[in-house]
């Protein structure tokens, strides 16, 4: 009987930690299958986040650009209008993930090349997606990936947004930590009349009804939009939460998964080759030291 119970206590302190939890056993790899890390929802989140999926896009002088989604190892999904002003000009220009074990954690990816769908045209709201390729998988015990839509966007469906302020300075103080709000999806129709002939909702995009107060709005450029836990939506080019009659823009994940799935084959399987350009520039950047190093 202590044999067994002995052998029980040694497969227990060696067997590997279930890869679907909360806190994960190791750092995220280039082969780290996506299934083996993926968001499982708010429940199982550790701390006060929105899940190690849930990502900002953070200029050299660390204002923030965009917010983004970690789709896979080396990708991130994002606005295409929200990144365009500055996919030429990345030197310093990082990833930080918003779930941490410690404020002591110093994590970051930095981008190595911005693609997007030929269709898109800046400032339009067709085909208004963008993947991020990193130059390493971001790293933290925490992060994880998210699951791209798989329900079918309709008129009435409640959803999650996320947002930092970044884009409302006028209306909320911008943080570091990210807020979520539900909002509904909006009958198209509807939206072009409140719009009055400012958007249209294109093919490739649905709307929302924001919060009446501007202080409940959460639309930040390139922010994510869950359902369950799932991707469905990122913002798009659209009215913004200084008038909250206006519905808010998102592009429909269903309608551009197709072009996130072919660049990410194109890059497994080489056709699409990374960037030299600032490759040795970047690397001064990665030897950034935290405030908490000698603690």
């Amino acid at each position: 009987m202590v044999y067994i119970f002995l052998l029980l206590m040694v497969i227990a302190t060696f067997w590997p930690l279930p890869t679907g939890g909360r806190v994960y056993q190791n750092n995220i790899r280039l082969r780290t299958q996506k299934f083996r890390r993926s968001w499982n929802g708010p429940e199982q989140n550790t701390g006060q986040n929105y899940g190690g999926w849930l990502m900002r896009i953070v200029n050299v002088d660390g204002s923030s650009i965009c917010g983004a989604a970690y789709y896979s190892p080396l990708l991130l999904i994002t606005s295409a209008n929200c990144i365009h002003p500055y996919r030429y000009s990345l030197e310093g220009t990082s990833v930080e993930p918003t779930a941490f074990l410690s404020n002591c954690e110093n994590i970051f990816g930095l981008i190595d090349t911005v693609y997007t769908p030929e269709e898109f045209k800046y400032l339009g709201q067709y085909m208004d997606i963008a993947v991020i390729r990193l130059k390493r998988p971001i790293q933290g015990k925490l992060t994880e990936f998210i699951r791209l839509c798989s329900t079918p966007i309709k008129t009435g469906m409640k959803m999650t947004a996320y947002a930092w302020g970044f884009d409302s300075l006028n209306i909320v103080v911008q943080t570091s930590d990210a807020r979520n709000g539900s909002v509904t999806v909006e009958d198209p129709k509807e939206c072009n009349k409140k719009y009055r002939n400012l958007y249209k909702v294109s093919k490739t995009s649905f709307c929302v009804t924001h919060p009446k107060k501007p202080t409940d709005c959460r639309y930040d450029g390139g922010a994510p939009l869950t359902y369950g836990t799932e991707l469905c939506g990122v913002v798009s080019h659209g009215p913004l939460c200084s008038d909250t009659s206006q519905p808010g823009i998102y592009t429909d994940i269903n309608l551009v998964a197709k072009f996130i799935k072919d660049v990410e084959k194109k890059i497994a399987s080489g056709k699409l080759v990374r960037s030299l350009l600032f490759q040795q520039k970047f690397q001064k950047y990665s030897l950034r030291k935290s405030s908490c190093e000698e603690l």
